[in-house]
């Protein structure tokens, strides 16, 4: 097993691949959300949107992980129900602004490696966006420490959707 995955950007030809890792990293929660059928709708989302990223860890041949995301567009609801609701100096969005990390996936072999920390890193270290900002559930308290340890803070508390659990927004600065 190598420490450093050779990383790899996101083709079309690789949709099947990102629900499979998904579903395997998700195989032991019960959690309707987490479902391949829930899943792939999502996914579909995001790889439609303008300025989507996407790198894949490999291990040799073998997929590790992946990380992808999309600039918020001026349009978007990411803020609209965070508690306590930022100013809307900070909830202003210009499709520059912003990077939103929707996902990153490790498979349980590679984790504990630093394999996400990297794979995380490269995905945001040549972004334009001045920031970086996700969700992570309010009751995965190591996954919020880990995030906090990568320089991210909580901003609030949001629910965006109906069906979703209680999720920390949190944000890390990129560049000022």
């Amino acid at each position: 097993m190598t420490l450093v995955p050779d990383l790899r950007p996101y083709t079309s030809q690789d949709r099947e691949l990102l629900l499979d890792i998904h579903d395997e990293v998700y195989a032991e929660l019960d959690d309707p959300l987490a479902t391949r059928e829930a899943f792939a709708p999502f996914l579909d989302h995001w790889t439609a949107r303008i300025g989507f990223a996407c790198l894949i860890g490999y291990d040799s041949i073998e997929p590790v992980g992946f990380a992808y995301g999309a600039p918020l567009s001026p349009a978007t609801t990411w803020w609209r129900n965070v508690d306590p609701q930022p100013d809307e100096a900070f909830t202003r969005e210009t499709g520059t602004r912003t990077f939103a990390l929707s996902e990153l996936n490790v498979r349980k072999p590679w984790r504990g490696t630093g394999t996400a920390r990297r794979i995380h890193d490269a995905l945001i270290s040549d972004r334009p966006e001045e920031r970086v900002t996700l969700l992570v559930h309010v009751a995965h308290g190591k996954v919020v420490a880990l995030y906090e340890q990568w320089g991210y803070r909580i901003i609030g508390e949001t629910v965006p959707f109906d069906g979703a659990p209680p999720l920390y927004a949190m944000t890390r600065q990129l560049h000022t």
